[in-house]
């Protein structure tokens, strides 16, 4: 256990740094109805009962959330050996509980637009169950209950489970969820008959559906790319003053040589991203078309990642890709490869003023 938490922490972290500029803390209510089992001594279908919840949440990273939750309805148990047959009884239970929860699509990969994502749970809560009156009158005909309870009773109980998330809207989603609550064993009024093979608890399962409905916006506007018009060009250096005519010999004068052709353009991409967006396709195709009239030149390419977010190997890795991607996109605009020429600094050097700025790949044609 003590290994798990330690996992789900450090995956936590990771899926804070790779999102921190597109997640936006928010609570969350989560309304559903499903099933309830607690193992006894007759067949599964015959202990089915009745369970609701309701739970109110707040998702503090994108991979981490705290939910309060309120869940009963029914619980079924059964009693062997009572006038040569199985007697199937039922009564009321009502829980509250404190769950951490963990977004595993999360842990690995940030993508808030998904339509599936599952997630995991681990919780604790204090149980309550009254309306024990079917068992009571099993007892009354001979029935052998070695922890019958009257009135109320209490326990505390763990929990842990599995859900998805089905994305219908950025504000609604179909939840599905399956989890085990661990209780004392006399939660069913009876004794654990698995003791030796199992802790001498009462396992109830529970299978619930029903809707996530978000309280708040789940995600930041990204902002939109800052555009930065390049550098103009030197402008021509002033002719030198005409020499002095002489007898002998003529001199002619030669006009001054024409600047060489240059061209800087700045491909923009989203955080975390190095794939061309649809408004950095026209800066190519600019690039493409000058070095095709311009024969002679070639392009420098330069990858950054911004250091406000991510870690430095991983801004490294990005810068690169980035690098690659302009590559690719100019041969496959007919720039021969030996006319690219491509580095890449990570964050280690950021040319602009803001983040937005730096997750970029410089172009210099000259």
């Amino acid at each position: 256990m003590k290994k798990a938490i330690l996992i789900l922490a450090a995956a936590m972290m990771m899926g804070i740094s790779a999102s921190a500029q597109e997640f936006n803390p928010h609570w969350y209510l989560q309304l559903r109805g499903g099933v309830a089992e607690t193992i006894g001594e007759t067949n599964f279908v015959d202990l089915l009962s009745p369970a609701a919840d309701l739970s109110l949440g707040y998702q503090f990273t994108p991979v981490f959330g705290l939910r309060g939750n309120a869940m009963g309805w029914q619980a079924k148990g059964a009693m062997s050996g009572v006038e040569s047959k199985t007697e199937v009884y039922k009564f009321n239970t009502a829980q509250a509980a404190l769950d951490a929860t963990f977004d595993i699509a999360n842990i690995f990969n940030v993508n808030l637009d998904r339509v599936l994502s599952p997630y995991a749970y681990l919780g604790v809560g204090a149980n309550m169950r009254f309306n024990n009156d079917e068992a009571k009158a099993i007892q009354a005909k001979g029935g052998s209950f070695e922890y019958m309870w009257d009135g109320k009773a209490f326990s505390p109980a763990g929990r842990a489970g599995l859900g998805f998330d089905i994305r219908l809207s950025d504000a609604i989603k179909l939840n599905l969820e399956a989890g085990v609550n661990a209780l004392t064993d006399h939660f069913n009024s009876k004794k654990n008959e698995r003791a030796g093979k199992m802790p001498d608890f009462d396992y109830q399962y529970t299978g619930l559906v029903g809707l996530k409905i978000a309280l708040g916006p789940t995600k930041k506007a990204a902002p939109a790319p800052v555009v930065v018009p390049p550098p103009a060009p030197a402008p021509a250096p002033a002719p030198a003053p005409a020499p002095k005519p002489e007898p002998k010999p003529v001199v002619v004068e030669q006009p001054a040589p024409a600047p060489a052709p240059e061209l800087q353009e700045n491909i923009y991409f989203i955080i975390n991203k190095w794939n061309i967006q649809a408004s950095e396709v026209a800066k190519l195709d600019e690039i493409a078309a000058f070095m095709a009239q311009n024969p002679d030149t070639k392009v420098q390419l330069t990858g950054h990642a911004d250091k406000a977010t991510g870690t430095a190997q991983r801004n490294l890795f990005l810068s690169e890709k980035r690098a690659e991607a302009v590559t690719n996109e100019l041969v496959k605009r007919g720039v021969d490869k030996s006319r690219i020429s491509s580095t890449f600094k990570g964050d280690t050097a950021n040319p602009f003023a803001t983040p937005e700025e730096n997750r970029v790949t410089v172009c210099f044609v000259k």
